[in-house]
């Protein structure tokens, strides 16, 4: 499964107004779930990724600021792993779940309501 990049309508993260006000910019971003609960992410390096295999990763394309991919390292997702990153694209993380669980619960969210706006092609 592939999903496609080329729509209008795809949801990029918003950064609180407090952090552009601190000037951190995109530092922090929140993404929204299908319930509209918000999800604080922080930015990280390329880098940084396989320190947080537990967490939530978003991964980004910088330009669109299109989420091309949202999971974490340790789940087991043979359809999609967490691709290798390009120089092109960015890095978030969720560190404000408590448990699994809840991490869990966020991932579906996220996914149903970043992806719903993405068409799915075949590949």
């Amino acid at each position: 499964m592939q999903y496609s990049l080329f729509d209008d309508r795809l949801p990029s993260g918003r950064s609180p107004r407090v952090s552009e006000e601190l000037g951190a910019g995109s530092q922090f971003k929140y993404w929204s779930g299908a319930s509209g609960h918000r999800y604080l992410f922080t930015r990280i390096s390329p880098e940084e990724v396989s320190d947080y295999a537990e967490n939530l990763v978003l991964i980004t394309d910088k330009k669109s600021e299109a989420v091309v991919w949202l999971g974490f390292l340790g789940m087991s997702n043979e359809k999609a792993p967490m691709p290798a990153l390009k120089p092109s694209q960015g890095a978030y993380v969720h560190l404000l779940a408590e448990d699994s669980a809840e991490r869990d619960r966020a991932h579906n969210d996220l996914r149903t309501g970043i992806f719903s706006y993405i068409k799915q092609e075949d590949e």
